[in-house]
């Protein structure tokens, strides 16, 4: 009943705007299931007065709801396209949320595939969940105005020295390898598998970048706007969305020339000998509550269908046929 309630929110012709959907899904990650009943009654009237029970039933063999990682959101949206394409009378919803709110809801089974852009844990922190690979990425550092090749090291000292307003000196970035007049740094402002994974990378901990005074931006969209539309800053991003923008790389070992970077992620990706951070790398992941049903399992086995493999190029990914 939860999850059917869920799908009508993100439904944008149920009344309730997507936008607010996300937000039920990061506060739902955060508050846990308990909140689920609180937050379906605020939006009952909206729901009501535009969708039958006839529908709801009809609707519950038809349609998926797809949720969480910024990162998968892109491919699990053209994927969603032509799978609707190819199942007419199929409904397929996506919406963001992080990876945090796409591992919470799938395992609270309010959402029909969680998605997550890390290696979540199914045997011990999460065993009820079933994880489902369908590609992988990276994580690369993005800037605007500021140059220089830098270190995992060097980059944990200087989002550790950011001001309280998120900001470091010349002096800072020179340490750290970089040139420019100071910058302001960016991290994520939720539970992200983008944030883990530069944050395992330059100091062992998931956690780390999450207590430095890094300005906070919601999703890979929102760091990616923030950086590109302001002078002298540093973020990171999954390189899906640095590859098409106006950001420059910043050299972590791989340079700075994008198509040089993509090609020697795929080499780290494939266990081949590489330039590129192995520890940047990550799967994308969809999560599902136990085995999944006939129609998650359809999408899942169609999202890693060689046939999809320019759909995932089309967003700067690689798929499992890519990487194998």
């Amino acid at each position: 009943m939860i999850r059917e309630m869920i799908k009508k929110l993100f439904n944008d012709d149920a009344g309730v705007s997507p936008i607010i959907a996300t937000l039920v899904l990061i506060v739902v990650a955060i508050a846990g299931a308990a909140a689920v009943g609180v937050l379906m009654g605020s939006f009952s009237s909206d729901v009501s007065s535009s969708s039958s029970s006839e529908g709801a039933a009809n609707g519950a063999s038809t349609e998926l709801l797809i949720a969480g990682s910024t990162t998968v959101q892109p491919v699990s949206e053209v994927l969603a396209e032509a799978f609707m394409r190819a199942n007419q009378g199929v409904k397929v919803s996506v919406q963001g949320g992080g990876s945090g709110a796409g591992i919470s809801s799938a395992e609270m089974d309010i959402v029909d595939i969680g998605a997550a852009s890390e290696d979540v844990d199914t045997v011990t922190a999460h065993p009820t969940l079933q994880k489902h690979q369908i590609g992988a990425s990276a994580v690369v550092v993005i800037a605007n105005g500021i140059t220089g090749t830098t270190t995992d090291v060097q980059l944990d000292t200087l989002y550790r020295a950011a001001d309280a307003n998120g900001h470091v000196t010349a002096a800072q970035l020179t340490a750290a390898g970089l040139t420019g007049t100071g910058a302001d740094l960016y991290q994520r402002d939720e539970s992200s598998g983008t944030e883990e994974t530069f944050s395992k990378w330059v100091n062992g901990s998931k956690t780390a970048i999450d207590a430095t005074n890094a300005i906070g931006a919601t999703g890979n969209a929102g760091v990616l706007k923030a950086v590109e539309g302001t002078v002298n800053t540093i973020g990171f991003v999954d390189f899906g969305f640095a590859e098409d923008s106006t950001v420059t790389l910043i050299d972590i070992g791989a340079g700075t020339d994008k198509a040089t970077v993509k090609a020697e992620i795929l080499k780290s990706l494939k266990g081949q000998a590489s330039i590129f951070p192995e520890d940047m790398t990550r799967p994308l992941n969809y999560l599902t509550n136990g085995a999944p049903s006939t129609l998650e399992k359809s999408f899942i086995d169609f999202s890693k269908q060689p046939s999809q493999d320019a759909l995932f190029d089309e967003v700067g990914y690689f798929s499992m046929v890519d990487i194998s």
